[in-house]
């Protein structure tokens, strides 16, 4: 059993597989994302992804094509462990912020050297990552972090536990993001419905809220490699898969039920006078998708 939404959040922010496919997709766009090292056990990149990577020395100059530096700011971040893991991941076109309450800064701090030793190097491979201090309903601390550019990417996980943090919680998540500009990608597991639903439905007046689902792909080069689909092997185990749904909610394929949204902020106009019950039904009929 998984104590939090941290794993499943981390695996969706990856480049795109020939295992499984997410809907929607990342929305990091991949030619933000290194190019994976090959392992007996790392996920296949869909073919010709590689391709879209280009290192920094033979990237065009800013104005001939270079991809738009990205900003990501992670809210709650704790430890660092999601931030940390998708700075490796992504080129060094890339900022990543990591943020939580001012005594947490420190810890944080600390994860980054370790894990990041050459972070505030310009050779660096990776993506650069900030430590700062968010105090969430602290409009100050938002508004310093926004000093520098808006954010393209807002990472929330397992946040939704306290509900006297609720209303600071939104502020700071309506203050940092960009209506048609900023995605949210929030992690989710459930714990105390009745406690946890409030937020939600408050989230959801202000926010479009899509649910991640996943859809695990058969014959997927990973089993043609391992001859996993050669003809009359395994053929009673794909009777049984035959009878399964290959598309379901990603996060509650096993006993627990975590969830992973992608949301984006809804103009003035499209903010919602009653309470989203969106993922409130999502929630009570999860069965049924």
């Amino acid at each position: 059993m998984l104590e939090n939404s941290s794993y499943v959040l981390d695996v969706y922010l990856r480049r795109p597989t020939d295992q499984y496919t997410f809907t929607p997709p990342c929305p990091i766009s991949p030619e933000y994302f290194l190019p994976p090292k090959p392992t007996s056990t790392t996920p296949a990149p869909l073919i010709g992804a590689e391709s879209e990577y280009i290192s920094p020395k033979n990237r065009p100059r800013q104005g001939q094509g270079q991809p738009n530096p990205i900003r990501i700011l992670e809210i709650g971040a704790g430890t660092g462990y999601v931030g940390i893991a998708l700075a490796k991941r992504l080129t060094p076109d890339c900022t990543l912020i990591l943020t939580d309450l001012e005594e947490v800064v420190p810890l944080m701090e600390k994860n980054v050297a370790e894990h990041l030793p050459n972070n505030s190097s310009s050779t660096r491979q990776c993506a650069h990552v900030l430590v700062e201090p968010l105090d969430w309903g602290n409009s100050e601390h938002a508004t310093t972090l926004l000093s520098a550019g808006k954010m393209d990417y807002i990472i929330a996980s397992d946040l939704v536990y306290f509900p006297e943090l609720y209303p600071s919680l939104l502020q700071t998540l309506k203050e940092v993001t960009v209506v048609g500009e900023t995605k949210v990608l929030f992690g989710y597991k459930e714990r105390a419905p009745w406690k946890e639903t409030p937020f939600w439905e408050e989230f959801g007046r202000f926010f479009e809220i899509e649910v991640v689902r996943i859809e695990k792909m058969r014959n997927s080069r990973s089993d043609l490699e391992s001859g996993k689909d050669k003809v009359g092997e395994a053929d009673e185990e794909d009777d049984d898969d035959d009878d399964e749904d290959p598309v379901s909610v990603y996060g509650c394929e096993g006993e627990d039920r975590m969830y992973v949204f992608v949301a984006t902020k809804r103009r003035e106009e499209d903010i919602l006078v009653g309470v989203d019950d969106t993922l409130t039904t999502l929630m009570m009929m999860q069965i049924g998708y």
